[in-house]
């Protein structure tokens, strides 16, 4: 909702200098930078599961949530860089 606010905002869809960031898109960009960072640098390869313990869900597999947070993080902090 923020981007499509900061969009529709700007004159013509373009920035010719002068303009900066605004405030609050710095800070996001600050946090999901810092969120993308500590994401990664918690994804390490879980416990490997014994061989006789039956088929893994999807529950019994955290990093898979972990690698999703951190790919949308990415995703922001690509978004935000193009904002």
């Amino acid at each position: 909702v923020y981007m499509a606010v900061v969009m529709a905002a700007s004159p013509g869809g373009h920035h010719h200098g002068g303009s900066g960031v605004p405030l609050l898109t710095g800070v996001l960009l600050l946090y999901f930078t810092g969120y993308v960072l500590l994401a990664g640098a918690r994804l390490v390869p879980g416990a490997v599961a014994a061989a006789g313990a039956g088929a893994a869900g999807w529950g019994d597999r955290p990093e898979l949530a972990r690698a999703c947070r951190l790919s949308m993080g990415i995703g922001m902090v690509a978004m935000l860089l193009t904002l």
